[in-house]
């Protein structure tokens, strides 16, 4: 269902043509040379027809601007990655790569779109992880498959803190796991949602203690944190950027993150997976934003944005602005984008199918 060819970081695709350019050039002036003559003057180098007619073919891409549709509103994190990374790769491309963002349905209009498209390399667009793996798994009625997609690059993932209130005499999730276990059935930690990463990470720890937490579920991260910290839950997983202020003024206790790395916004805060945390939900983190195209776009276009794309999260300055958003840069081959998403679908799969929910895929 996806395949992608491979492609190396930095390669970029380039024949020096220059000769090539100028007799096209005279031949548009004067109308002059044969056709025959145009393809011998081609042979630069030494180089086959054969390769000098499909480089010339490739070459003439882009030759206009490029579309790239954001499945979310204009300002929020997707929006933002995808501007700091597709700002670079318009100057290495030499066009103009326009942001149109088509929000709605829970990013499932600007999926549609990217996939129904013509398959032209000219149009481009954003994916998360909730757009393709959570919304096809729980909703059977979606405007497209994503067998329709063609995965670029894995941008950046979206990690998550374990935090607690300070009354919770556990300065590490080690001790966090002893405190549960002391007291049975009295904890409750809230989420954002049934279903959502705060939601089947605390059940997966409450169940693998017998520990009989109660779940809280609220309408976003802002009432979620006022619970927090005034105490009426115990704990809870917030997003780096929202819950470093609250930590900062000592108001909550920090003691994990997600994923298998420690995140620059935080560096002293442990991941839960070096603390002893082995199951599959905690080594990896809850979301993802990532570069896709129509599944049909030709393979020398993918290949180049995909090298463009992983460029463009390697430059210094675009890291260091994903991670103060909180996010964890990657900048991945498609290969392993899609290899991500191979992995964790049937996880989230079976998390669901936990929390209770009615999985349809």
């Amino acid at each position: 269902m996806i395949q992608m060819p491979a492609y190396s970081a930095g390669q970029d695709i380039k024949i020096n043509l220059p000769e090539f350019a100028g007799t096209r050039r005279k031949l548009i002036a004067h109308h002059l040379m044969s056709r025959r003559h145009l393809l011998a003057e081609a042979c630069v180098g030494g180089l086959a027809l054969s390769l000098g007619s499909r480089a010339f073919a490739q070459s003439e891409w882009p030759d206009k601007p490029l579309k790239f549709i954001v499945p979310y509103t204009a300002g929020g994190v997707t929006d933002l990655v995808m501007r700091m990374a597709s700002r670079h790769v318009a100057e290495r491309l030499g066009q103009t790569i326009v942001i149109e963002n088509r929000p709605g349905a829970g990013g499932m209009v600007g999926m549609a779109a990217v996939a129904k498209v013509a398959a032209n390399g000219y149009t481009i667009g954003a994916t998360t992880s909730s757009a393709i793996i959570a919304s096809p798994l729980l909703n059977a009625q979606l405007p497209f498959d994503v067998s329709e997609i063609a995965f670029i690059s894995l941008l950046a993932t979206v990690p998550m803190v374990l935090t607690v209130n300070p009354s919770v005499p556990a300065n590490n999730a080690t001790e966090l796991l002893k405190y549960i276990l002391a007291n049975r059935n009295k904890l409750s930690y809230g989420s954002t949602a049934v279903g959502h990463y705060g939601h089947v990470a605390m059940m997966e720890m409450s169940e693998a203690q017998g520990a009989g937490m109660v779940h809280s579920p609220y309408k976003g991260e802002t009432p979620l944190l006022q619970d927090l910290v005034g105490g009426q839950i115990q704990l809870a997983f917030f997003s780096p950027s929202t819950i470093k202020p609250m930590a900062d003024a000592g108001k909550v206790k920090l003691l994990g993150v997600s994923g298998t790395k420690r995140l620059k916004s935080h560096p002293n805060v442990p991941t839960l997976y070096e603390q002893g945390y082995a199951a599959p939900i905690f080594r990896m983190n809850p979301g993802w934003v990532g570069v896709v195209a129509p599944a049909k776009t030709p393979a020398a276009i993918l290949q180049r944005l995909s090298a463009e794309y992983m460029a463009a999260i390697r430059k210094p300055e675009v890291n260091d602005q994903i991670s103060e958003l909180g996010l964890e840069p990657v900048g991945s081959s498609a290969e392993q984008f899609a290899a991500t998403y191979l992995a964790e679908r049937p996880v989230w799969r079976e998390l669901f199918i936990k929390a209770g929910l009615d999985v349809k895929g």
